[in-house]
């Protein structure tokens, strides 16, 4: 990605953003990226947009180039990465700001929602997320249900921690990713660097869990369905056809949050914005300029 890169203090570390155009002359769009653990730079197609939306994309504390040394699990909360944004909001002078989360980053924007001053945040995007971790792994739980009995007991016993087929897990495991998850992107999207930085799999496992089927990490509890009702300004939801972030849960948000529509992408896993970027950009315009 070949913005503008700003190294912004944070605690006693730097939160790492990428800002294209001019953020003091038009609204932009603040992209808190997937994981727990991931990183900004896997979100090149957005970039698409650059010519008539700014935009900030940056790496939460711990991920991508916002470095951490490893054991700092006291930072891998909610209120350590709001804080971060908000820091970010601030010290960037952003007044206004549409925000976009994806995936886990659709968790943080809606708990953030709930927990913090939301005045600067003018819209709302949540791409292929979730309202609550039981909702995700309950409807996982129905998105395996035809699997074979050993690849079905086998995911099911991982995720409760009992002793399981290794064999049967990684079978299963790669059958619900190419299902759900999707496949790598279209080189047309993949990022200009030859290499950019993998997953954080401490921060991943500690918050998330061992895969993306269940949340049994310190997120086991996340739960924002109650208060979607309270979110009162205009909000896209994003999501794929085929995507782990099922339809069911997309529907309900739609439902929940009054002031909402919703674009289900036919073609699409979890990261729709390699599988079908065009749609996504234009959905995202349409949204912006409404």
């Amino acid at each position: 990605m070949f913005g503008k890169v700003v190294n912004i203090p944070f605690l006693s570390y730097k939160t790492h953003a990428i800002i294209f155009g001019d953020i003091t002359k038009k609204m932009p769009i603040v992209v808190l990226h997937g994981g727990p653990g991931g990183c900004v730079e896997r979100y090149e197609a957005l970039t698409l947009l650059q010519d008539e939306i700014p935009l900030v994309f940056y790496d939460q504390l711990g991920s991508g180039y916002s470095k951490v040394p490893k054991g700092h699990f006291e930072l891998m909360n909610f209120e350590t990465f709001e804080d971060e944004l908000d820091n970010l909001l601030a010290y960037l002078k952003i007044e206004k700001c549409v925000l976009l989360g994806h995936s886990w980053g659709g968790m943080l924007a809606l708990h953030y929602m709930s927990h913090r001053n939301t005045s600067k945040i003018a819209k709302l995007i949540l791409f292929s997320t979730l309202p609550s971790t039981k909702r995700w792994n309950d409807d996982h739980m129905y998105l395996i249900k035809d699997y074979p009995d050993d690849l079905k007991n086998a995911l099911i016993a991982q995720k409760n921690k009992e002793a399981f087929d290794i064999k049967n897990y990684k079978v299963a495991i790669k059958k619900f990713y190419n299902n759900h998850v999707g496949k790598k992107s279209d080189k047309k999207y993949i990022c200009k660097r030859k290499k950019f930085p993998k997953l954080n799999t401490e921060i991943y496992r500690y918050m998330w869990g061992d895969s993306e089927l269940f949340g049994t990490g310190t997120l086991i509890d996340y739960n924002e369905e109650n208060n979607l009702k309270n979110i009162l300004i205009p909000t896209l939801i994003i999501s794929g056809k085929y995507d782990e972030s099922s339809v069911s849960s997309n529907r309900f948000m739609n439902k929940e949050i009054k002031n909402s529509e919703w674009v289900l992408l036919n073609n699409s896993h979890h990261c729709g914005y390699t599988e079908e970027p065009e749609k996504v950009i234009s959905a995202i315009k349409q949204f912006y300029f409404k």
